[in-house]
């Protein structure tokens, strides 16, 4: 896409209508190509074989710690199992699961510490693929997202926790309105597992990523994975109640490699949603936008412009605003921001938003050329290039000539 061709009025919002909801749909499929999401379910269904069992161990420990959830410790766990596992998968966790909180209180200080390290090993490999999906050029350090994901673990029990409350309260209402008010019945509860995972989802979607996620994609996002989730759980249920063929195969180790395959469907149907909720916040536009250095080039000076501007009024910039006056995606916006932070032409006010820290007569455009054009610090090092490296740095010196147009210029010309 040509620089010319980058023009406001052609970046409308779309209506989401048949055409272009096929147009989205594509664009998806390709990021989860681009991002090799089939790769990251493999690695993530990997992990999980060595951290499912001690991280539902433990998060149903904390969840117990709470007096007042206490007694759903043992009802949650059966809950999850036959909502959201398959009946083979749930037997093995099961059986693992009640092992693995016999054996834990005779492990030793050791012991305690490779179980801890075991179960962050899977957080830490979300986090990784989340940070691909959003596109994370700086993601949080180690203590962060331990804090995070510790959060995550905690609150999810309490969830289920309200969730089973209210199924409870349910339970009861139906059975004592139930005669007089068919419609209230055994289909309400049927839709608690899909309201309990799209919670889930939606948390994780919003609070994991270190990038800002709008409530509302992560909300949608989290739905469509939740139904996804529930769909591919009802097709391996089909599969395994009327084609066991497999158990011809593979005998007393059928459930182990069915029990395999589910947990990477689950991945697979997770990522799935984690790319419709970062896709959700760049698409813009009836077409894939992708920004290539020029258009970084021009959008960069439309923010410093939008900031400029925003001074006059006593306003700062915020990332939503931005997108939204920008029409490009969060992500886009925040990897343009973190450019010119580091080059220390705008800085984050605490809480508030953005704003320039540099006098617009202190920037040449020559600088944001380099930046985002000819930026020789990115260019790769190889043996016998000497002849190209010297033409690019001739370049470079020539942008470096005194009394070259500055912002402050460029906006009293176009005034």
């Amino acid at each position: 896409m040509k620089l010319s061709e980058l023009k406001f009025s052609n970046l409308k919002r779309p209506n989401f209508g048949i055409v272009d909801s096929f147009r989205f749909l594509r664009y998806v499929a390709v990021r989860l190509k681009e991002d090799r999401c089939t790769q990251m379910a493999a690695s993530l269904t990997f992990t999980t074989l060595l951290s499912v069992v001690p991280l539902i161990t433990i998060a149903l420990t904390l969840f117990s710690a709470f007096p007042v959830f206490s007694e759903y410790s043992t009802p949650i766990k059966e809950f999850i199992l036959m909502n959201m596992v398959p009946e083979t998968g749930g037997r093995i966790i099961t059986g693992y699961m009640e092992q693995f909180t016999e054996n834990a209180s005779r492990l030793t200080a050791i012991g305690l510490v490779f179980l801890a390290v075991t179960s962050m090993l899977l957080m830490l490999t979300i986090d990784n693929a989340f940070n691909m999906i959003w596109r994370v050029s700086r993601p949080r350090s180690l203590l962060q997202r331990v804090l995070v994901y510790w959060a995550v673990i905690t609150l999810a029990p309490l969830l289920v926790g309200g969730s089973l409350s209210l199924t409870s309260w349910l339970v009861g209402f139906s059975a004592e309105y139930g005669r007089r008010i068919p419609s209230v019945s055994m289909d309400v509860l049927k839709l608690m597992p899909v309201l309990m995972t799209t919670t889930a989802f939606t948390l994780l979607f919003r609070v994991v990523p270190n990038r800002f996620v709008p409530m509302r994609h992560a909300i949608l996002g989290g739905l469509i994975a939740a139904v996804a989730f529930e769909s591919m759980n009802r097709a391996f249920a089909f599969y395994i109640s009327h084609f066991p063929t497999y158990k011809l195969v593979y005998g007393a180790f059928a459930s182990f490699p069915i029990f395999l395959m589910w947990v990477y469907f689950s991945w697979l149907t997770v990522l799935f949603g984690a790319i419709i909720t970062a896709s959700l916040s760049h698409w813009r536009s009836t077409h894939s936008l992708r920004l290539d250095q020029a258009a970084k080039l021009y959008y960069a000076v439309s923010i410093l412009k939008l900031m400029h501007k925003g001074l006059g009024k006593g306003e700062v910039q915020t990332l939503q605003g931005l997108s939204r006056q920008l029409h490009i995606g969060y992500d886009d916006v925040e990897r343009l921001l973190d450019k010119l932070t580091a080059a220390k032409i705008v800085g984050k006010l605490s809480g508030v938003g953005w704003s320039m820290v540099r006098a617009p007569e202190a920037v040449q455009l020559s600088d944001l050329l380099k930046l985002f054009m000819l930026d020789t610090a990115t260019l790769p090092k190889r043996s016998g290039d000497t002849d190209i490296r010297a033409w690019f740095a001739a370049l470079e010196n020539r942008m470096n000539e005194p009394r070259g147009t500055t912002l402050y210029d460029l906006w009293n010309k176009t005034a």
